[in-house]
């Protein structure tokens, strides 16, 4: 590639209106990273081209990816001018235009809260039944430990923070993520728990991949279970943010956890999960029309514990559509109906032996839901969900199935 650009360059100096030689070393310029060549060639040409759209649109795009966004927009706006402009250029256009909006602010927040009450037919994931067999043997169960309908109200939350730092192309991310639940009739499921991530990002674009992002960040968490200090997580996480293209997105993570569990009255054997996760997630998402997407993701976990029946290999796998129609009361606002259906494998690393001591667990989870957000004002929506739920595992314990439904109060920010 630098002895093509070599080649293209001498051609330049002995034809400086070779136009077609000038573009291929702009381009050939910004794919190995030397962007300041590939502006100063596009800027000559245009004194042999004027008002070329092409010339413009490239320009733009290399002036966003050295973030001289001034002048990235100036020739934006330069390129969609025309009257003859293609709808996908002009597309293209906006989102840039839009990331230079986003750009300009220091700091960014975005946010997400919700409250609500929910309903299960299996609160506590129980079998169904008073008896199961264990080791071969009939064991009756006690009324706790058989599956029991139970609600709930909860409240959580999303909350990230943006700040641009001094080095171009880098920002700060925070993210927040709490929930906290109380049940009716289980108290030892009432639940409080907050995550926090911190960790610088960099745009992409100087490197070749525009609107791409890669992130790295800390991570710590903590957790109470029934007014008890349950769990603390601390560990570190990657991610990968890209718009292929005005219709596709998608994104990769990958994270680790050291996980430390405190024993209590309602959980003595906490402890025994002590250890370490790993997980890794990938998500893809597909723009059909304005009022249709697709989504499809994927993931592994991997958990070591320090009692090695509870160490499990975990699969899972994810797709689902989100439709958008005008409200039949307001015709300004649009009603959005999501649908999904999801399959998690789960195997463990040995026997549990209060269960089966010659048998290894392994559990087949099958997910499917469905909701429909329905926008009030100023950012609040009403949001209806239902799911449902099936587990079948060679351990008659973790045989199970639970419908719910939850209702709530959105505010987005």
């Amino acid at each position: 590639m630098q002895q093509r650009r070599l080649v293209l360059f001498r051609r330049m100096l002995e034809n400086p209106q070779d136009l077609d030689a000038a573009f291929e070393y702009a381009t050939l310029s910004a794919q190995v990273g030397d962007l300041e060549a590939a502006i100063s060639t596009l800027e000559r040409m245009l004194i042999f081209a004027p008002g070329l759209p092409r010339l413009q649109l490239e320009l733009g795009l290399l002036y966003y990816r050295l973030e001289a966004f001034k002048t990235a927009k100036a020739y934006f706006e330069s390129a969609i001018s025309g009257p003859d402009v293609p709808p996908e250029v002009r597309e293209k256009v906006r989102q840039f235009l839009s990331g230079i909006e986003k750009a300009d602010r220091k700091v960014a927040f975005s946010g997400q809260m919700r409250a609500g009450i929910r309903y299960q037919t299996n609160a506590n994931r129980g079998p169904d039944g008073e008896i199961i067999i264990l080791n071969g043997l009939p064991f009756q169960l006690d009324a706790l430990s058989q599956a029991d309908p139970d609600g709930n109200v909860y409240v959580s939350g999303k909350f990230h923070v943006s700040r641009k730092l001094p080095r171009p192309g880098t920002t700060l991310e925070f993210d927040l993520v709490t929930y906290a639940s109380k049940q009716f009739k289980r108290d030892e499921f009432d639940l409080v728990q907050a995550e926090a991530t911190l960790g610088p990002a960099f745009d992409l674009g100087r490197f070749g991949y525009d609107n791409a992002a890669l992130g790295v960040y800390g991570i710590v968490s903590g957790a109470f279970l029934d007014k008890d200090y349950y769990a603390t997580f601390v560990g570190a996480g990657t991610q990968l943010i890209s718009q292929f293209g005005a219709r596709t997105s998608g994104s990769a993570k990958l994270e680790y956890r050291y996980k430390e569990f405190y024993d209590s009255p309602s959980v003595p054997t906490a402890s025994n999960r002590d250890g370490h996760e790993v997980r890794g997630s990938a998500a893809y998402q597909y723009i059909v029309t304005p009022m249709h997407t697709l989504n499809v993701s994927a993931g592994t976990v991997r958990s070591i514990s320090r009692a090695n029946y509870l160490s499990y290999w975990d699969f899972a796998a994810q797709a689902g559509a989100a439709f958008a129609f005008m409200s039949p009361f307001n015709g300004e606002q649009k009603w959005v109906l999501g649908t999904s259906a999801g399959i998690v494998f789960r195997t463990y690393d040995s026997p549990d032996p209060m269960v089966n001591p010659g048998q290894n667990q392994e559990d087949t989870e099958y997910i499917a839901q469905g909701s429909l957000n329905i926008p009030v004002k100023n950012g609040v929506s009403v949001l209806g969900e239902a799911d449902y739920r099936y587990v079948h595992s060679n351990y008659p314990t973790r045989r199970h199935n639970n419908f719910g439904t939850t209702l709530s109060l959105v505010k987005l920010w």
